[in-house]
């Protein structure tokens, strides 16, 4: 079976049109766990250019592949965890990035977080020792929707800096690890964190409101208002709904759009688009 397979990735180089289409498609029923042999041959240098665009060009597809069914089962899922898409849409923009590393640094901010707390706390001072080590400690910090390069966990965790979106979904999935729960709530143009509480008839109690873009400050719904009135958005009671995890993966996308627009990259904005539509399904 190796053999053949390796004479299988050997035929990419075929000039005939008809055989690279019967090899490749050959190849691309083996799925993502033929990338490794792929990228040997690549490196080996051995072959013609036509050889290693061919090669490249199926890795990527290979790869995609992989990403778009990651995604769809993590929709499928019961809990939908929000760490989990942050990795897929890490592994679209970052291929090679080890998510075990961007698991470790992850796992390592929420033992410094949960070192700090205690069961007497308030709600206040649960989100006060949040802010020191996210803030202070790590020195997170959130930049403009428009940046490049931070719009996913490995460039958060890299360089310290994410957008809206990204940096709300760390610190939102942290809390939730630690059973406090700062779900996002819908408001548009930026990201917004909704400290959560039973109230004494079994409900939920939205406490206050949290800004991980500006250094996890407090505010209030007032406060919120007057920011979308600021931001020229009409009025709307659903804003402060929580945010369901498809429709915030759904916008995490869309940054990663707006970003390949950016880059005129047409290739990935076609792909990221079937990856929001995904979401929409």
């Amino acid at each position: 079976m190796q053999g053949e397979v390796s004479a299988l990735i050997q035929l990419m180089e075929d000039p005939d049109e008809e055989i690279f289409a019967h090899v490749k498609q050959e190849l691309s029923r083996m799925g993502d766990g033929l990338i490794p042999q792929l990228e040997q041959y690549w490196e080996l240098n051995q072959y013609g250019p036509l050889f290693h665009q061919r090669v490249q060009s199926l890795i990527q597809e290979l790869q995609y592949r992989a990403i778009y069914k990651r995604l769809r089962e993590w929709k499928e899922s019961h809990d939908q965890d929000l760490l989990e898409a942050m990795l897929i849409l890490n592994r679209f923009a970052h291929p090679t990035m080890a998510e075990r590393e961007l698991k470790q640094q992850v796992m390592k901010i929420r033992q410094d977080i949960w070192l700090e707390m205690n069961d007497f706390l308030t709600a206040v001072e649960v989100i006060n020792v949040f802010n020191t080590i996210l803030f202070r400690v790590h020195q997170f910090e959130g930049v403009s929707h428009v940046s490049q390069g931070h719009n996913t966990l490995g460039d958060l965790l890299h360089t310290k800096r994410g957008e809206p979106l990204i940096l709300g979904a760390l610190y939102s999935w942290i809390a939730e690890s630690l059973e406090v729960q700062l779900p996002a709530i819908s408001v548009p143009g930026d990201c917004i964190l909704a400290y959560q509480e039973l109230d004494y008839k079994g409900g939920v109690d939205n406490l206050f409101y949290v800004h991980p873009h500006q250094g996890g400050q407090i505010v209030s719904r007032e406060e919120i208002e007057g920011m979308l009135v600021a931001m020229q958005y009409p009025y709307d009671d659903r804003f402060f709904n929580n945010a369901g995890r498809l429709e915030w993966v759904g916008r995490m996308i869309n940054t990663l759009i707006n970003e390949a627009i950016a880059n005129s990259d047409d290739k990935k904005v076609s792909e990221l688009r079937a990856m929001q539509a995904l979401m929409l399904e």
